[in-house]
């Protein structure tokens, strides 16, 4: 008997006496030990490592994000994300990079002595058949922790909006005046926050005809270059951009002092603000975050058949003063404004970009804004700071 056949011979007695099972190398989509150059840091789950001793802050939500087998993509190790039905935080996981403001913060920091002023990082997120509620709000931030309060130097949030809240969109924001002083005095100072524009993107990756299928999500965050207006904020889905901002004034003249913080953390979150309508379940893997752009190249990560939404975006939102709208819309288009009972409350028609809707005299709540031939919009009209 060769040498060949006694081993096979052999694997499979083990097989069938013990139910081991053997996965080929290539049968995963992605994980560590090929994670793109200019990886910072990486976890696919797969090392037994606590997580707890990876990073510096993790709420297991009393055992309802976990790390489980069989749950990640192509059924390896992943994150399980239970919410209880009404639940709002179902967990969270907290990684630093480069410089830090604390020992905190700096807890099992990957490349702590570096500065980072352009980051990458990606998930990948899929919800469970049957899922119902659209998207849960809070998946993920880039973040620039500026002091040992938390004020965020920068905030590039990733979270759901678009009709019914089945896309997800990024919401720029910055605490860091255009004088290049820090206002932001602590975690979401939303008094001391320049909010930069909201956009959506157009695949309805949280709708209930999509859960079950797995979505690689990879955002970027470029620091501008002090004094100038070049700071970019933008994402993908499933290699699909999906909106970008090129012209952001993240930091004004901040990024001049190299003693100030740079970006140095992203969190992976489960913060439903409406709460999830039932129990329900959603799960992660294979975060990634790099100073080089993340390919997902996954062979299920095609997009046929998921519808595309034809945009219409205003900003800021929320907003209680005016709203501007996106400049991807082509003009003249019409606007009415209604509200959840079906009240027109504004009908205006927008000819020109810096020409803005007046919300100031709309009483605080949720707004749909209409047009011919685009999906309604949702805006939020708030007179209390929150």
């Amino acid at each position: 008997m060769s040498k060949l056949n006694f081993l096979i011979r052999i694997s499979l007695i083990l097989i069938i006496a013990f139910g081991l099972h053997i996965i080929p190398g290539t049968s995963q989509c992605f994980n560590c030990q090929n994670a793109p150059k200019g990886t910072i840091w990486c976890d696919d789950f797969e090392d037994a490592t606590p997580l707890n001793q990876k990073y510096f802050e993790y709420n297991d939500n009393q055992g309802d994000f976990v790390k489980l087998d069989q749950v990640g993509r192509d059924h390896s190790r992943g994150m399980r994300v239970k919410w209880q039905q009404g639940e709002v935080g179902a967990g969270s996981l907290s990684k630093s990079f480069g410089k830090t403001p604390d020992t905190y913060i700096g807890k099992y920091a990957a490349k702590p002595t570096e500065n980072f002023d352009e980051i990458y990082w990606r998930m990948d997120v899929m919800a469970q058949a049957g899922w119902v509620g659209g998207g849960p709000a809070k998946l993920s931030r880039a973040l620039c922790l500026a002091n040992s309060n938390w004020a965020e130097g920068l905030m590039a949030h990733l979270w759901s909006g678009g009709t019914k809240d089945e896309y997800l969109g990024m919401d720029p924001a910055s605490g860091i005046g255009t004088d290049g002083v820090l206002k932001s005095t602590k975690y979401n100072d939303f008094n001391n926050l320049r909010w930069l524009g909201f956009k959506a993107g157009n695949i309805d990756m949280f709708s209930t005809r999509n859960a079950g299928r797995w979505f690689c999500v990879v955002g970027h965050v470029k620091l501008n270059t002090p004094g100038q207006k070049n700071g970019v904020f933008e994402f993908w889905i499933n290699d699909t951009l999906q909106a970008s901002t090129t012209n952001l004034d993240w930091h004004s003249t901040w990024n001049s002092n190299p003693a100030n913080m740079h970006i140095n953390a992203v969190f992976f979150e489960n913060y439903w603000n409406a709460g999830s309508p039932v129990q329900q379940e959603r799960y992660f893997d294979n975060l990634v975050i790099s100073t080089q752009s993340i390919p997902c190249k996954c062979e299920v990560t095609d997009i046929e058949n998921i519808s595309i939404e034809k945009r219409l975006l205003f900003y800021p939102n929320p907003s209680n003063t005016f709203l501007k709208l996106d400049p991807s819309v082509q003009l003249p288009v019409p606007i009415e404004i209604y509200d959840l009972n079906g009240i027109l409350h504004v009908k205006v028609m927008i000819y020109h970009y810096n020409q803005h809707i007046d919300v100031s005299k709309l009483s605080s709540g949720i707004y749909l804004l209409k047009s011919p031939n685009f999906q309604p919009y949702k805006m939020v009209v708030s007179h209390v700071n929150e």
